[in-house]
């Protein structure tokens, strides 16, 4: 019978782990002693360990200042991250071992980077076709037309007032000095402390405008928020994201709350303005031909249904209507 030493089984054994995989454990301070030595002797035995032992290490760093952020954008995150792990020119440590680490780095912090962010933020959402009310934390309302989607982080109303739109919303903001309510778009920010506004963000839109209705509001662009315009009830603010310029009216639009209010005013109005309106109020995609555009007109509408408000417009322009599910195609002889 052969007799089995057992330094020698231990020492077979320990070349089966893999340190990477003690990592985790060694920079959290849980490692064995005989976890730690591990470490070590993996540490010293190349020259490319020690590279991946320090990236490694920052990775962890980043991972435990990310925790401790209530307000994190985790897309510029990832870029800083991406820049401390040279991914695009690394040699040494292989792409599979990053997505090693980065994982190892998650599960054994407690989803420290990506995991606590995400269960911090809640997400309010309109449906596609109608539209949706949301009561904030701290007493504020939030009318969402149909698509559009506030964000926010755990705290709001207590430590921040901060908030996330994309799409359009009407604020009706409870008033707090103590803790400004700030609506962040990406490009432009408005800040308040209680006030009523209109807010449309869309994405693929080139410009962000604001209506207040009550109260004062302050427009600033993101990156340059020492240059900032004061609006007050009754103005209208706009933010040029090509441009990067911000200018303000002294009146409001009625037409830009008309999806929530659903009285739309057209006083020789262009066709082609009065289509973007009933777009934005009842969702349906209008194609005009462009002959017809130009032509105006002058009505008022007080909750009044989509079909009624165009069987209004076709007599009035002498127009043939065809719709096609969602879409509705408009022809005339022109103006």
């Amino acid at each position: 019978m052969r007799c089995v030493n057992y330094e020698d089984t231990m020492e077979n054994n320990n070349q089966h782990i893999d340190p990477i995989a003690l990592l985790p454990k060694y920079f959290a301070g849980e490692a064995t002693d005989e976890e730690r030595r591990q470490v070590d002797e993996w540490l010293t035995a190349d020259n490319s360990h020690s590279k991946e032992f320090d990236e490694f290490s920052k990775l962890w760093n980043l991972t435990g200042k990310a925790a401790g952020k209530e307000d994190i954008n985790l897309e510029e995150e990832w870029k800083k991250l991406e820049s401390v792990l040279h991914i695009k020119q690394i040699r040494i440590v292989s792409f599979s071992r990053i997505i090693q680490i980065a994982a190892s780095v998650i599960l054994v912090s407690t989803l420290a980077f990506w995991g606590i962010q995400i269960s911090r933020i809640k997400t309010e959402k309109a449906p596609a076709a109608s539209l949706s009310v949301v009561t904030l934390p701290d007493g504020s309302l939030v009318s969402l037309n149909a698509g559009s989607r506030i964000s926010f982080y755990k705290g709001f109303g207590l430590t921040h007032r901060k908030i996330n739109l994309k799409g359009e919303a009407f604020f009706e903001v409870s008033k707090d000095k103590k803790l400004p309510f700030q609506v962040n778009t990406g490009q432009a920010v408005v800040k308040v402390v209680g006030t009523k506004f209109n807010l449309k963000a869309y994405k693929d839109k080139p410009v962000i405008k604001i209506s207040v209705t009550e109260g004062t509001v302050i427009l600033y662009n993101s990156r340059q928020p020492e240059k900032a315009a004061t609006l007050n009830a009754g103005e209208t603010g706009t933010f040029d994201k090509r441009l990067m310029i911000i200018s303000k009216q002294p009146v409001v639009d009625k037409n830009d709350l008309a999806w929530k209010t659903k009285i739309i005013d057209f006083n020789n109005t262009p066709l082609i303005e009065v289509i973007e309106v009933l777009e934005n109020t009842y969702h349906y995609s209008i194609i005009a031909d462009p002959h017809i555009q130009n032509c105006a007109i002058t009505v008022r509408f007080e909750n009044r249904s989509f079909d009624s408000v165009i069987k209004v417009l076709k007599e009035t322009l002498d127009l043939s209507v065809s719709y096609r599910g969602k879409q509705l195609v408009i022809r005339g002889k022109g103006c």
